[in-house]
């Protein structure tokens, strides 16, 4: 086969890609469904020739993706979040031991049972958050909380990560190495914890100066996929390694560059990631349908009254929590990389995804309204109209129109 032939195939693909994501946005459903439908209708026209010029950026995308959530992050912002510490627990107790043990009664092993509730435990970061913005309630009392659980959730993801490929590569869960794999994150968190203290404060003005240079790309996404790369050469998840070092990273004009030089290498690379992962995926109808239906409709359920208790405990009233638990539903990129780390379960965890996405979506959408159905605001009173007198000093003339700003229309 030519070439030509290949690089035509691969930029279709983005084109296809692009108006797919373009498209489905409309009606609002999140790009990485789209990039997830693209992949499975590849298989019908790319060749697995074609693909391989891609497994740069596929291999890229999660070091990229949770680079740049570490960079959103330093240690005293995540030391800093103590109140969404609780609510996050909440989510956890609900969202990840129940599946855990819901799995083990169906017949899956150990390991296989982690990896499923793995993938049903976390709300996706990008679609709640980018629902937010496109929706303008990241200012409501509900957004706080959410973005505290997700905070909470990535943590917990990545650690989980961290545990589950030492867990696959000894294939099968064998409790005297969990302690090894902990007690390596920990020293892993106190080594970065020193070069953040002591190391990147004397090197933060040269990091500056040469960050302005259009060069610095070369240097920054090498450092990132060496550090990536090095975690999981030894046993550790390579999301870790990135989110650690995007945690480094100081908010100056280095995080502002890094920001402008990789944001459209990051995306094109997760793109490719989600493409990649329906792409190598069968679609295939579960041997467990019970099971997938089931873990579908608890997926809906439990994140909703998980979401609805967390409130509480953080204190919401009952309109916003209602509001704010219609609005945690969806699944995306964290459930999407665990699920890759076991392949025979893919045909529950796809249909699971997706169908959460979409779903998900679509509550959120339509949560406001819900909210307020069953907790009508209440309307604002206007003070009684006076008429108004002439000539009196310090009469109603003055006194309007310095009208409390809570009966203004």
């Amino acid at each position: 086969m030519e070439h030509p032939f290949l690089f035509l195939q691969i930029n279709l693909l983005f084109i296809l890609m692009f108006i797919s994501a373009y498209l489905l946005r409309k009606v609002s459903v999140p790009p990485i469904i789209s990039f997830l439908i693209v992949g499975f209708l590849g298989k019908l026209w790319i060749t697995h020739e074609s693909t391989q010029l891609l497994y740069l950026f596929k291999e890229a995308g999660i070091i990229l993706l949770f680079f740049f959530i570490g960079l959103e992050y330093s240690f005293e912002r995540l030391k800093g979040m103590v109140n969404a510490i609780k609510p996050g627990v909440v989510d956890l107790l609900f969202n990840f031991f129940p599946i855990f043990f819901l799995a083990k009664l169906f017949g899956f092993d150990t390991v296989t049972s982690l990896i499923i509730a793995g993938v049903f435990y976390p709300s996706s970061t990008s679609i709640v958050a980018k629902l937010l913005m496109d929706f303008k309630r990241l200012a409501s009392p509900d957004a706080e909380l959410l973005i505290g659980i997700l905070i909470f959730e990535d943590l917990v993801a990545i650690i989980l990560l961290s545990i589950l490929i030492p867990m696959k590569e000894l294939g099968g869960f064998q409790p005297q190495a969990l302690p090894v794999s902990l007690l390596k994150i920990l020293l892993v968190l106190a080594g970065f914890y020193i070069l953040y203290r002591w190391v990147i404060p004397k090197v933060q003005g040269w990091l500056d100066r040469v960050s302005e240079e259009e060069t610095f790309i070369f240097f920054m996404l090498g450092t990132v996929m060496v550090i990536g790369v090095s975690f999981k050469e030894v046993g550790l998840s390579e999301a870790l390694g990135a989110f650690l070092l995007g945690v480094l990273v100081p908010e100056t004009r280095v995080a502002e560059n890094i920001e402008k030089h990789l944001s459209s290498l990051k995306e094109l690379s997760i793109g490719v990631f989600f493409f990649f992962f329906a792409y190598e995926s069968e679609l295939v109808v579960p041997e467990s349908l019970s099971f997938l239906l089931l873990l579908i409709l608890l997926g809906i359920v439990l994140k909703v009254v998980s979401t609805y208790v967390a409130g509480y405990v953080y204190g919401m009233k009952k309109r916003a929590r209602l509001r704010t638990s219609l609005s945690f539903v969806p699944r995306g990129e964290f459930s999407v990389i665990i699920s890759s780390l076991e392949p025979t379960v893919k045909s529950i965890t796809i249909p699971f995804i997706f169908t959460t996405a979409v779903v998900g979506s679509f509550m959120f959408v339509i949560a406001p309204k819900v909210a307020d159905f069953f907790y009508p605001p209440k309307k604002k009173r206007r003070s009684p109209r006076r008429k108004k007198r002439i000539g009196k000093p310090g009469s109603s003339i003055v006194n309007n129109f310095y009208r409390p700003l809570a009966i203004l229309p």
